[in-house]
């Protein structure tokens, strides 16, 4: 402005006082305009740096995904106001598909964390991104050490993985048998990843038997009742018939020969309403439940000379059926205490609970006779005690499979006896950290 109003100055006193003057003037005019122009340059420099600052700030903010932060530059007058508003509007934006991410991501765990299959989910650079429950345990180690750890530094590297599903053998830290693995691709950031799926075939196996013995036992016991219920009816009315005539040997023989019948009929059909529990075994409910309360329980069924609590009890919380569980312990409890033999008529059970994996794991110890034929623990009917109905080992596999969890049973590598876990899953744990 003033440089542009000094000029024509300088031409009117040029046409004034003469050339000499004049050039002087023009000189000096030139020279404060030339001044003028820089000192507007770099105040126009200091006012266009400024703004490049302040935009470049929010989008790096926004691509370190702090969307919070917000632009004061819509007051600026013109296009520049324009352009504030559209890197506000760009950051809301994002932070709009952040926060869907973000919750979507929330439901896909929770839906992966039900899935009754190991899923371990890659990036493009191999890199793990998510994994379930499952796959923790099956591993062996938890979520956050597993998150971030490159694929071929987890137990899965050794595993020949195809697209098509098949079946193997092998030793995870988290149980060895037969499992069913498979993997499937997906783009990530364009390029492409996997995800890998471990199905544990002993459990699969161990449902299609449960279900199978279910259908025989139903068979059986419908059948057999049809047919005790009316011999025992029959009996008790020939005895009393032959009461009433004949001679007392005759009458009296007869009377034993039919109290046998009846009481064995009896029996039989005793035995097989005991099997027939295994078949009607309600639904769990399932609830949250504290550890403690149940150890107090089981506790209390037993002496305490004869069941000792070994260790602290963890406090935390499970995800079951509280009374299914607690007729489980107590089947294994009791069969630790009637494992006695003729040196140890009385043996004694040490019970504990500890937390593994991101599993809560039940110990039973006993100092008993030990088991001597392992392959027909879980075998219906089969029992090694005199009194024994062969379902208590049955139930307890079928409240854990109803669980999602597993029992094992061993004799002891340290000392004579056996050992009994009930293994069941950890509740998963929510986002907001309760």
């Amino acid at each position: 402005m003033l440089g542009g109003a000094a000029i024509p100055a300088a031409l009117f006193i040029v046409g004034v006082s003469g050339k000499s003057l004049a050039s002087d003037l023009v000189l000096a005019t030139l020279a404060i305009s030339a001044a003028w122009s820089v000192i507007l340059a770099f105040a126009l420099r200091r006012v266009v740096l400024r703004h490049i600052r302040a935009l470049s700030s929010l989008i790096e903010t926004a691509r370190m995904q702090e969307y919070g932060i917000k632009s004061r530059g819509m007051a600026e007058p013109g296009e520049l106001s324009q352009l504030y508003q559209q890197v506000n509007a760009l950051t809301d934006s994002l932070a709009a598909e952040r926060q869907s991410e973000q919750e979507l991501l929330g439901v896909l765990e929770k839906v992966v964390s039900q899935i009754n299959v190991a899923i371990v989910v890659c990036d493009s650079r191999d890199r793990v991104r998510l994994v379930n429950q499952r796959a923790c345990r099956l591993l062996g180690a938890s979520a956050e050490s597993l998150i971030g750890l490159e694929f071929a530094q987890t137990a899965l590297a050794t595993v020949p993985l195809l697209a098509e599903p098949r079946l193997l053998n092998h030793s995870f830290p988290g149980g060895e048998g037969p499992w069913q693995v498979s993997q499937q691709q997906y783009r990530h950031l364009g390029k492409p990843s996997r995800i890998v799926f471990v199905t544990d075939l002993k459990q699969v196996l161990s449902d299609e038997e449960i279900s199978a013995w279910q259908r025989l036992i139903r068979v059986i016991s419908h059948e057999v009742n049809n047919s005790l219920t009316p011999i025992i009816s029959l009996c008790q009315t020939l005895s009393a018939i032959q009461s009433r005539s004949g001679s007392a040997d005759s009458a009296a023989d007869v009377r034993d020969g039919l109290g046998v019948i009846s009481e064995r009929a009896r029996g039989l059909k005793e035995f097989i309403t005991a099997y027939a529990r295994i078949a009607r075994l309600p639904e769990p409910n399932k609830i949250l439940f504290p550890v403690d309360r149940l150890v107090s329980r089981i506790r209390g069924m037993f002496p305490d000379d004869a069941l000792h609590i070994a260790g602290p009890v963890p406090e935390l919380m499970l995800f079951g059926d509280p009374v299914h569980i607690e007729q489980a312990l107590i089947n294994l409890v009791r069969n630790g205490l009637e494992a006695g033999d003729q040196d140890n008529p009385a043996p004694s059970v040490h019970f504990s609970c500890r937390v593994r994996d991101g599993s809560c794991v039940f110990e039973i110890l006993d100092d008993g006779v030990g088991i001597s034929n392992p392959g027909n623990l879980f075998v219906p009917f089969y029992t090694t005690k005199s009194e024994g109905a062969g379902i208590g080992l049955v139930l307890c596999r079928q409240i854990a499979t109803q669980h999602h969890g597993q029992v094992e049973l061993d004799n002891r590598p340290d000392a004579r006896g056996a050992i009994a876990k009930l293994i069941l899953p950890m509740p998963a744990r929510r986002h907001d950290g309760s």
